[in-house]
């Protein structure tokens, strides 16, 4: 399911049949400071408008199979980053790239007056290998570096290696996305 979240003071909805909640990280410093780097032959970089399809192929990739896959196709994967460009932090957004293939993305967003980190999307052939703790980190560093304290994530209720991931890197639940 590809989501960007909306918050109901912008008077958006969000159009979700699952559920879904949001997580809050205060203090960002502190999380900031933890290990986390790209693997050998891998460099973190940020996200450029030239990513653009590939960023697709790894958004359908990573979500196929998964509790937010609804089968969308290479159109709505590529609609998907175009929304995401639209409102996308480019200073804190970052991909993984491995062998000239993106293999993880941590794109941050600022809505309704809040920077969350979101979408987290790592390619299957890659997952439980540490990419995500790796981008998501360093979304983090690159907005503590800004002097950002607090910043959220919305998960869907279910997705069990992205709760752990937030959670792991200390973000804690506070309520239902609405």
């Amino acid at each position: 399911m590809i989501v960007i979240p909306v918050c109901e003071a912008e008077g958006g909805q969000n159009h979700v049949s699952r559920t879904r909640s949001q997580y809050r990280l205060v203090g960002l410093s502190a999380a900031s400071s933890a290990a986390g780097s790209a693997p050998p032959s891998s460099v973190v970089r940020r996200v450029t408008v030239a990513d653009r399809d590939r960023l697709a192929v790894l958004l359908l990739d990573a979500y196929r199979g998964t509790i937010d896959d609804e089968g969308e196709g290479d159109d709505e994967a590529r609609m998907a980053i175009d929304e995401y460009f639209a409102r996308m932090e480019w200073k804190h957004s970052v991909v993984l790239e491995q062998d000239d293939r993106l293999v993880a993305m941590s794109f941050v967003v600022f809505v309704a007056g809040c920077y969350y980190i979101d979408p987290v999307a790592t390619i299957a052939s890659s997952k439980g290998r540490g990419h995500g703790p790796t981008v998501v980190l360093a979304s983090l560093r690159s907005l503590a570096g800004d002097g950002v304290q607090e910043v959220g994530a919305v998960i869907t209720d279910g997705n069990t290696p992205s709760e752990r991931l937030f959670t792991g890197l200390g973000f804690v639940p506070v309520g239902s996305w609405s």
